[in-house]
This record gives structure tokens, sequence and C-alpha cells, in this order.
């Protein structure tokens, strides 16, 4: 779609990529200057990070000593809040 389609029915345009989850290429003078995208629906983001976990667990099915290690040196070094009113 051209720069100047894009702006005359932008509200459109909008309305149309959100409904389609289709990406829409605007171009000047036939060259591509952007892409409108849809946001991921709420909850979607959440499931390709279900997802990926998921494929990490299967390729590395064996834990990480050193992750695991820095994890716990991580937890000693940050001390709780003290009372304020002491």
């Amino acid at each position: 779609m051209s720069i100047e389609d894009a702006a005359a029915c932008l509200p459109e345009l909008v309305e149309r990529v959100h409904a389609k989850r289709e990406a829409a290429v605007i171009v000047k003078s036939g060259q591509p200057l952007v892409r409108i995208v849809p946001l991921p629906a709420l909850g979607e983001a959440s499931e390709d990070l279900v997802a990926f976990l998921g494929r990490w667990r299967h390729e590395y099915p064996d834990p990480d000593e050193e992750l695991a290690e820095a994890i716990a040196l991580s937890r000693q070094a940050v001390k709780p809040p003290g009372n304020p009113w002491d």
C-alpha cells in the first residue's frame, strides 16, 4: 500500500490489520518503508514463552549446575529489607 493510500485510510487499515492478524507494508516510490503488524493478543506472549520453555527443557534436560550455583549466590547476596522502625 502506498504511503498516500495508507494516510487516507489509516483507521480502516489499522482495523483490518488487527482483525485479520496480518501485516501491512507501506511503500513510497515503490520501496517498502515500514510494516504495520498487529500486537499479540493478551496471553499470546505468555503462551509463546511457555512453548519456548518447553522446547528448552526438551533440548536441555540436564540441570545447569553453574546456573543453579549463580542463583544461590545471588540470593545470599540480597539481604531482606530491615524494619524501618528499628
